[in-house]
């Protein structure tokens, strides 16, 4: 009686360990095919993407770079599909790298967000042609540092680097010029940065809204910090037409709406179809295999039928998840995914 209860025991943990081993690989096949799809349509836009880059930058990588953006963060996998694109577009119009310290593609209620990070903004910057450094850093509460105005007035800092540093009190941020003059130096508190985030920024009241707290000023504050005080510099620097473009469309939290942004209508509302494997279903555009062609050309005796055209295979059925699936090409654009 024993054995068989501790049997059933060991059968039913060994069938739940099987079901969860079973639910993690039809996941991982889930997001490989949403991936899948993910390049796809990247490669469908690729004459957008390379109409829309700088000069310097190849497409080629940019799309590489894109792809990997996209799959260390999985979850903007199941983000709209359109706003994925859009961010990534934005990011190639400015000429910088998504997925790097330049600039972020950030999910968010269910859409992907772009976010420049301070060092795009520093990039901007040095494309001007006129600046030769720019400095933002913060100054704890254990540095030594001094600002004055006036005659003999300046400015410096001496970070205390061995021993505690205490919290962060302030950001400044300042450029140096080719022709060695610096500019006006930025500072922005704490409590500044708080003002912007509270009163500026949309995601940031969004996120508190729904209690989940997930906007990039909850998750990298200091960041986002340091990012308004390098805003606050571009009025005293000379900038880039790409970073006065940025500037203009940015709100004053740094946040970006890519609601005017359009994808060409065939790459929106196209279908998504994987090459079928070769040998199979292969027929050129103007072959035997099209239905008008069927039709008895003129002179052509009755009784000589023309050849039936291929039984098409039957259709996939669709997925029980949504998102992105690389089985299923949907007719119309899908809701919540590729």
């Amino acid at each position: 009686m024993t054995n068989d209860l501790r049997g059933r025991v060991a059968e039913r943990r060994n069938g739940g360990r099987g079901q969860r081993q079973t639910g993690k690989a039809s996941k991982e096949l889930a997001v490989k095919a949403k991936a899948a799809n993910c390049r796809q349509m990247l490669e469908q836009m690729k004459p957008q993407f390379q109409m829309a880059l700088p000069k310097h930058i190849g497409v080629d990588r940019f799309l590489r770079m894109a792809m990997s953006c996209v799959q260390k963060n999985d979850t903007l996998l199941d983000c709209d599909p359109v706003s994925v694109m859009a961010a990534l577009m934005e990011a190639a119009r400015l000429g910088l790298e998504p997925g790097t310290k330049q600039a972020a593609i950030v999910p968010f209620a269910g859409k992907a967000t772009f976010i420049a990070q301070w060092q795009g903004l520093v990039e901007l910057m040095y494309r001007s042609g006129q600046v030769a450094s720019v400095t933002a850093e913060f100054i704890h509460e254990g540095d030594e540092w001094d600002y004055s105005i006036g005659d003999g007035g300046g400015f410096r800092h001496k970070p205390n680097l061995l021993g505690d540093r205490g919290k962060p009190v302030l950001v400044y941020a300042f450029a140096t010029m080719k022709s060695g003059a610096r500019s006006k130096i930025v500072f922005l508190t704490r409590e500044d940065a708080e003002k912007i985030r509270d009163e500026r920024s949309k995601n940031y009241q969004r996120a508190e809204t729904n209690g989940k707290r997930n906007s990039t000023w909850h998750t990298d504050f200091d960041a986002m910090w340091r990012k308004s005080a390098v805003r606050r510099l571009a009025d005293w620097v000379p900038s880039s037409p790409e970073l006065r473009d940025l500037i203009s469309r940015e709100d004053d939290a740094g946040e970006l709406d890519l609601a005017d942004i359009v994808l060409p209508e065939d790459i929106v509302d196209a279908d998504i179809v994987d090459d079928e494997p070769e040998g199979k279903g292969e027929q050129p555009a103007d072959g035997p295999g099209r239905q008008e062609d069927q039709a008895a050309e003129p002179g052509q005796k009755q009784d000589e039928q023309p050849e039936p055209p291929r039984t098409p295979e039957e259709p996939p059925a669709p997925p029980t998840d949504a998102g992105w699936d690389e089985d299923w090409p949907p007719v119309s654009r899908p809701e919540g995914g590729f």
